[in-house]
């Protein structure tokens, strides 16, 4: 490759190459062309000769530690980071290098440091390595759990990205669709306002201007010497806690979240600063209930298979596929032990009666260099014992001695009280389930969770300390947290439970003309008159929320966006369709929703086939095979000559397991025809984590990335 002459300079001067290292245009083209051709070793051999004849130049030193980095030698680029920042301590790629760097190597907090370094070295343009540094140091915060620190690096990427650049919007996604991340800390935390009438408003928005290019750093200067000399105003103090929560700081985050909770400010902030502050506090770790794998040797094989397959607390499961490799070979059967013996019949069955999943059993034949062996998954909680006593009840003589358990996964002790793993019969009918699934989350909520100790209450549950004044805004942020906590949401249950602990009902917002509520936290979507809200504020809203990826807000959001068609151009209102459909709980209130769309789709001479499409998803999650086939007849009908449509169906089918890989959908679309719903589809059954509410996530969980149904499931 040919390097521009007036480019940028690669070491990140912000001046032209033909001003910079025009001296080493040909060098770097030389070692471009090597990293092109997918040959990194040479590359550094050539970087490395470049630099022994023109020692301690950035662009070069830049160069050698992004090809360590490539090649997995943390060490030496590690190394030659270091030299590059003794060598150029004015250059802001020289220290972005070094922030690579301790990223990669998992040190996050000290590649914050070296961040900050770079960022406040930037005057007006930012350079490629600084740009790449800002990503991956989100990402290491991300993975060693400093969550607003993640969010506020990966914000920055995401607005510092070109416009041809789709990673940082990529990543925010990441983010925000972070397993069990509750709402209140996936939404983005902004400044409070300054007074406008302090002495010191011009010093603060200095540092707001600093803030919001990424230096931190001194923004912290500016606000410390401002509460230094003017005490603990409310706003000094917030923004602080979010500095430094945004540098990794989250202890003293936190101490001032909570001391801001305390000040005379409105309710709601005192309330969601302290629900935050609860969330993220690293010294509130809740105790946690191991998940353990515990092996047992097989006598008898044969036996111990006939055994399981007599018992009714045994239940036959499919594993995924993901599951397995060749460390973790597929077993011989895998079943669900119940707690109870599965019922002959779920008609007319009762929240009581449900079977709960206690654990997994998985049995294996003799392997090469293993006997056959049974190994049970299950959490170490209050039914451990019991769970225990009946394997060894049903597996008898056919077990042998067991091993030491093996700790797999730990669970925090709320989450394991306020979740539940039904293992319905299957011919429970589908309005029970939903009516027992209500019933259910109402009790966790109402019930079970004011009776469980919480840290943030002194380890005290909320029953307790419900008539204590001090503890009226904690209390309140603990019952926020679970109100917002996905699987959890039950607005009736929580107004209950508000009720129950004599807590106030949080008033509705009304918009007051002039003040923009573009920056409203989500949380408070729900309460908030969308009607009454400007097309501005309404379209911010509906990007922020889409972008934090919580259903209510898009739901109460894109219903009002597909009624205003001024709108329109900055809200698609297929879009917004779309995602109502997705927000429903109910598929039956989904459908109705869908019909909505494709009205609109007709009247507007758009095409109806996504809606049609949408609607098999839910046909096929629900089961319902004649109006499976209605819709398939419905899709060849009036779209069988689009081979688009017969590609998104065959790739819809083909994900549901309906269709093998040979099978031919829409024959119009390939020029003859014969039936094409010979094969009656069927939907795959649920398993007892269907029934499961979300994970409620506490500091120092686990936080696997979800997988995603290929079917669509009420949210």
């Amino acid at each position: 490759m040919a390097i521009d002459p007036y480019g940028m300079c690669p070491c990140g001067s912000g001046k032209k190459i033909k001003f910079c290292c025009s001296d080493l245009v040909g060098e770097i083209e030389k070692i471009y062309r090597m990293i092109e051709g997918d040959q990194p070793r040479a590359a550094l051999r050539h970087v490395e000769q470049a630099l022994a004849s023109h020692p301690g130049r950035a662009s070069l030193l830049d160069l050698k530690t992004t090809l360590e980095l490539s090649l997995g030698e943390l060490e030496t680029a590690g190394e030659t980071a270091r030299l590059s920042v003794q060598q150029n301590p004015d250059s802001a790629t020289a220290h972005a290098g070094q922030a690579l760097v301790l990223a990669e190597c998992n040190e996050a907090l000290a590649a914050v440091e070296s961040l900050q370094r770079a960022i406040a070295l930037i005057d007006r343009t930012i350079s490629r390595r600084v740009y790449e540094a800002v990503g991956s140091v989100g990402g290491a915060l991300l993975k060693s759990g400093h969550i607003l620190a993640a969010q506020a690096h990966l914000w920055l990427y995401a607005v510092l990205s070109p416009r041809d650049d789709a990673r940082g919007r990529e990543v925010l996604v990441a983010l925000n669709q972070y397993s069990g991340l509750p709402l209140l800390v996936r939404d983005r935390q902004n400044f409070r306002p300054w007074p406008q009438d302090a002495p010191w408003h011009k010093e603060a928005m200095e540092a707001s201007r600093w803030a919001d290019q990424g230096k931190w750093q001194q923004a912290v200067a500016i606000v410390d010497r401002l509460g230094a000399q003017h005490g603990a105003d409310p706003s000094l103090l917030f923004n602080r806690s979010l500095l430094a929560g945004w540098l990794g700081d989250d202890r003293t985050m936190v101490a001032g979240l909570h001391a801001f909770a305390q000040l005379e400010v409105p309710l709601d902030d005192a309330v969601e600063a302290e629900a935050i502050a609860q969330l993220l506090d690293p010294d509130q770790k809740e105790p946690r209930i191991d998940t353990i794998v515990r092996r047992f040797e097989v006598k008898d094989l044969d036996s111990l298979m006939a055994r399981l397959a007599a018992d009714k607390r045994i239940v036959p499961t499919e594993i995924p596929d993901e599951e397995f490799d060749e460390e973790n070979p597929r077993p011989r059967q895998a079943y669900s032990l119940l707690d109870r013996p599965m019922p002959d019949s779920g008609k007319g069955l009762t929240r009581e009666q449900v079977p709960q999943m206690s654990a997994v059993l998985a049995v294996y034949g003799r392997q090469t260099d293993r006997n056959e062996r049974l190994e049970i998954t299950l959490e170490r909680g209050p039914d451990f014992d019991r769970t225990m006593s009946a394997l060894q009840e049903i597996g008898g003589d056919a077990l042998g001695s067991s091993q030491e358990d093996e700790v797999i996964n730990t669970v925090a002790r709320s989450e394991h009280a306020l979740r539940w793993r039904w293992y319905p019969p299957r011919d429970t009918p589908r309005e029970l389930l939903k009516k027992l699934n209500a019933e259910e989350r109402r009790a966790a909520i109402v019930e079970r969770w004011p009776s469980l100790p919480n840290l943030a209450l002194g380890d005290k549950t909320p029953r307790e300390v419900a008539a204590d004044p001090q503890y009226r805004i904690p209390l309140l942020a603990a019952v926020l947290i679970i109100e917002h906590s996905s699987g959890m949401r039950d607005a009736e249950a929580v107004a209950e439970l508000r009720r129950d602990l004599n807590l106030p009902e949080p008033a509705s917002i009304e918009p007051v003309p002039g003040q923009a509520l573009s920056t409203l936290p989500l949380v408070r979507v729900p309460r908030l008159n969308v009607s009454a809200l400007s097309d501005d504020d309404l379209v911010q809203l509906y990007r922020r929320a889409g972008l934090v990826s919580d259903p209510p807000s898009i739901a109460r959001l894109a219903l009002e966006a597909v009624r205003r068609p001024s709108v329109a151009n900055h809200i698609r209102t297929e879009d917004a369709y779309h995602r109502l459909v997705m927000a429903e709980r109910e598929p039956e209130s989904a459908l109705k929703t869908l019909e909505e769309a494709r009205q609109w789709a007709r009247q507007s001479n758009t095409s109806t086939a996504p809606w049609d499409i949408l609607e098999l998803e839910i046909r096929l999650a629900q089961g319902h095979v004649d109006k499976v086939r209605d819709t398939l007849e419905r899709i060849d009908r009036e779209h069988g000559h689009d081979p688009e449509v017969a590609a998104a169906l065959y790739q819809l089918l083909y994900d549901a397991g309906v269709v093998p890989d040979d099978h031919e959908l829409l024959p119009h679309a390939h020029g003859h025809h014969h039936d094409a719903h010979d094969e009656r589809p069927t939907a795959r059954s649920g398993t007892a984590e269907s029934s499961a509410p979300g994970r409620i996530w506490t500091p120092g969980s686990d936080r696997p990335s979800g997988g995603k149904s290929a079917l669509w499931t009420p949210s």
